[in-house]
């Protein structure tokens, strides 16, 4: 854990910052480790907030593919920080062992997460870990862009046939509905931790870790189409 000293001159300002006992250079900021967490969370919104005001197709898709990269990027921030923080309190080595390795999905990393504390799994967990599983391959495949040559025949008398062309997934993100519900999916899965944690009322658990006040299971249920508890 990086240890950092901070040497003040006599007016209180900043005369040198030490980090493990030698001067570093650049800024530095320490925040509360849950800050970073909400960041992306707020990006997701905040994105999918000016997406609602475009009117042509290729901006929306700028800001929609903004708000789905941050929403499963706060959802991995979120599993990595809460469960590294729940290990140190149950002084699970394996728990803390399994936060720190980065092989297998996100979706894998949740359930697996969860089977090594002494919470009971997430409310319809088989559902939550696919619909995860589903949005980080094609979050996988959008950051990781590989190009798959695609033709197109133009039917006629004469038929056109154009190669060298590709399947932009790309598009999926100028639909609003799409990226909202991405981001919702990760909320809910924030939500069913907190349930499964044992809290009745996961308003504070919710604005801690996404910065939504408010924000309750039914409430993001009824905006995903799905049945109440």
């Amino acid at each position: 854990m990086p240890d950092f000293v901070i040497e003040l001159q006599e007016d209180g300002t900043i005369r040198q910052v030490f980090k493990d006992g030698e001067p570093h250079q650049g800024a530095v900021r320490l925040e509360q480790l849950f800050s970073v967490v909400t960041v992306y969370f707020k990006l997701a919104a905040l994105n999918l907030d000016s997406m609602i005001k475009q009117e042509q197709g290729e901006q929306r898709r700028w800001f929609g593919l903004q708000s789905f990269i941050m929403s499963l990027t706060g959802l991995e921030a979120f599993t990595n920080t809460f469960f590294y923080l729940r290990g140190q309190e149950l002084r699970s080595g394996a728990l803390l062992k399994r936060v720190g390795q980065s092989h297998g999905s996100l979706s894998k990393k949740i359930k697996e997460l969860i089977a090594l504390t002494p919470d009971r799994p997430m409310r319809d967990q088989d559902r939550l870990i696919n619909e995860i599983f589903a949005l980080s391959q094609l979050r996988n495949e959008v950051v990781h862009p590989r190009w798959v040559p695609s033709s197109l025949t133009l039917p006629a008398n004469a038929p056109v046939t154009i190669k060298g062309l590709v399947e932009n997934r790309q598009a999926l993100f100028e639909d609003q509905q799409f990226c909202r519900e991405a981001l919702l999916w990760c909320l809910l899965v924030v939500a069913r931790v907190a349930e499964s944690r044992g809290h009745l009322d996961i308003s504070a658990f919710m604005f801690h870790w996404t910065a939504n006040w408010g924000l309750t299971t039914p409430a993001i249920l009824q905006e995903l189409g799905l049945p109440p508890d």
